[in-house]
């Protein structure tokens, strides 16, 4: 009898144990894009019975003790949201994040080079039409690039004071889509009539990084003002050795640019 009531109480253990180790799903958060002129708001999907979903707009990791989703939330600034799922019968879930990006200065018109046939578009708007920031490359808003140069051209609607430039770039290494090795940014300086640098950022792949939508923001050396701009931008020409596809000249993938 002594023996039998053991099994039942380890089994009963083995049995709660494993019900508290179950990992509830990750929470859907819908938007129409991450980038916005005056406001942006997303929704969050989550269904399973006694949970709930809390979330932070300040990019740290949200706890029970933070925002309880209820409604569609409003952004009206750039805002690092992440959510996440709490149960007391399960594991909280993996943290979903999204970034919201607000507009900078007025753009008037943005030219770049041609891309790869395959991800080429007919929309010139598609770098400043505040359309994109989703995982999906083949979603045709992005600009695919297999080139050793990607020059991108940016007039703003009157001289302003710049401090910094904002290019979306997708990570998707399995895809062989990589961070360029290095941006440079160049300003139109109208006594010296040339370009004139104004500021640059290296990359590294030294590790694999996970698949994600990342907004580089280069901040400038020096203060200048400026309505023309130009961007040069150097593709990785050889994946690192990490990588099944060692010694491959990486993919560039670009959907939006801003200026502030």
């Amino acid at each position: 009898m002594k023996k039998i009531m053991a099994l039942i109480f380890i089994f009963t253990v083995h049995y709660c144990f494993a019900q508290q180790q179950f990992q509830l799903a990750m929470p859907l958060m819908k938007y129409r894009s991450v980038f916005f002129a005056d406001t942006a708001s997303f929704t969050i999907n989550f269904n399973q019975p006694g949970s709930a979903v809390h979330y932070t707009l300040n990019g740290e990791e949200p706890t029970e003790t933070d925002l309880l989703y209820k409604t569609p939330v409003i952004i009206t600034q750039r805002t690092i949201v992440k959510a996440k799922a709490f149960s007391n019968s399960f594991a909280a879930s993996e943290t979903v994040t999204a970034e919201f990006i607000k507009d900078g200065k007025k753009i008037r018109q943005v030219s770049f080079s041609k891309p790869d046939d395959a991800y080429a578009t007919t929309n010139v708007s598609i770098l400043n039409d505040n359309t994109g920031g989703n995982m999906n490359f083949k979603s045709g808003t992005w600009l695919g690039y297999k080139n050793d140069t990607v020059e991108i051209n940016i007039e703003l609607k009157k001289k302003e004071n710049i401090n910094s430039v904002l290019v979306n770039i997708l990570q998707d290494e399995n895809s062989w889509l990589f961070l360029p090795e290095q941006v440079l940014v160049y300003y139109y300086n109208d006594k010296q009539k040339a370009f004139l640098p104004a500021g640059k950022q290296f990359f590294f792949s030294e590790s694999p990084a996970a698949k994600k939508s990342s907004a580089k923001e280069i901040i400038l050396s020096q203060k200048i003002k400026t309505n023309t701009l130009k961007l040069i931008v150097l593709p990785l020409k050889k994946i690192p050795g990490w990588h099944p596809g060692k010694g491959n000249h990486a993919w560039l993938f670009i959907d939006e640019i801003k200026v502030y």
